[in-house]
């Protein structure tokens, strides 16, 4: 009986280990950038990396293997940032001054600055329409300019407290969370009507979106989940299970992957899109506040806030 148990709770544990973080990560390159780093984003079109440093109301600009490149001062703080790779711009909102500055990615020189609502928090791009949508989080709407001069298109309402942002470009939706009514809310990118809502985990604040199979993952940081939504349905599929305080995702289009921080754990969990289910669950360093990915080169990079630092990691050694 006692071999027979023994056999069993192996068996288990064996299952087990391949979802339990093991040791951490090995970091290829740490930097230091501006200071409380919000979050980072990678630019495929100039192969930069871009760092919304809070606490110092800046960006710090880095080469794809984490060498500083330059910093962008802000005229107030920005906690997001979003790039249009075919356009060359970096778009930047000012949470004090309720704008969005737009940066040349190479230059690093401000081409414009377009007014949008109150405290402009969630920006996203979509790189066909060349459409900008910001969510301006102290009134509760998105505004929507053209990102190739400035021109604002129209500002909407777009639930309580919109948080993160995230457009299609197959089909031109646009998707906004709205952080106390527990929702996603779906517009139409080119008129701002609302097609929908799709209720998600408890406080949810941060989108990421597979533009090649649009699926839409939903970040639930005080549920410790991930709703994971068919774009071109608008529905919800699954809801996944993660860590303690899910802030930030990053998906790899082309493998079917979302990498998805767990910041009071210390933990980088890995779901697979085809099964709509863990992975695994990987050691990451403390704090971490956001994640961009580096697909072709097969890095990551994370924003350590405590630290006022990036790190950059191996896909492969995931």
């Amino acid at each position: 009986m006692f071999r027979r148990l023994s056999i069993a709770f192996l068996a288990v544990s064996a299952t087990l280990a391949g979802c339990l973080p093991g040791r951490e990560v090995l970091s290829v390159a740490t930097v230091g950038v501006g200071r409380w780093p919000e979050s980072v984003i990678f630019d495929p079109g100039s192969g930069r990396v871009f760092v919304a440093d809070e606490g110092s109301a800046t960006v710090t600009v880095l080469r794809s293997d984490g060498q500083r490149v330059g910093t962008i001062p802000l005229k107030t703080r920005a906690r997001h940032l979003a790039v249009d790779p075919r356009l060359g711009h970096l778009y930047a909102p000012n949470e004090g001054s309720a704008t969005v500055a737009a940066f040349d990615t190479l230059s690093l020189v401000e081409a414009f600055r377009v007014a949008v609502g109150k405290e402009p928090h969630g920006i996203a791009v979509d790189p066909v329409s060349h459409r900008v949508f910001v969510g301006n989080e102290g009134e509760d709407s998105l505004t929507a300019f053209d990102g190739r001069t400035g021109r604002v298109l129209y500002t909407v309402p777009a639930g309580p407290t919109p948080g993160g942002v995230a457009a299609d470009p197959v089909t031109g939706r646009v998707f906004v969370v709205s952080v106390k009514a527990d929702r996603v809310v779906a517009l139409d990118g080119a008129t701002g009507q609302r097609l929908g809502e799709i209720p998600v985990g408890r406080g949810p604040t941060h989108l990421g979106i597979n533009m090649a199979s649009g699926m839409v993952y939903v970040v639930n940081t005080e549920e410790g989940s991930v709703s994971i939504l068919d774009d071109r349905g608008s529905r919800l599929r699954a809801t996944v299970p993660v860590g303690n305080y899910p802030l930030a995702v990053a998906v790899d289009e082309k493998a079917g992957r979302a990498y998805v921080v767990n910041n009071r754990e210390n933990t980088l969990t890995i779901i697979e899109e085809a099964q709509l289910e863990v992975r695994a669950h990987r050691r990451i360093p403390r704090n971490v506040s956001s994640i961009a990915l580096n697909a072709p080169m097969g890095r990551m990079y994370l924003t350590l806030k405590s630290d006022d630092q990036v790190t950059v990691i191996r896909v492969r050694d995931l």
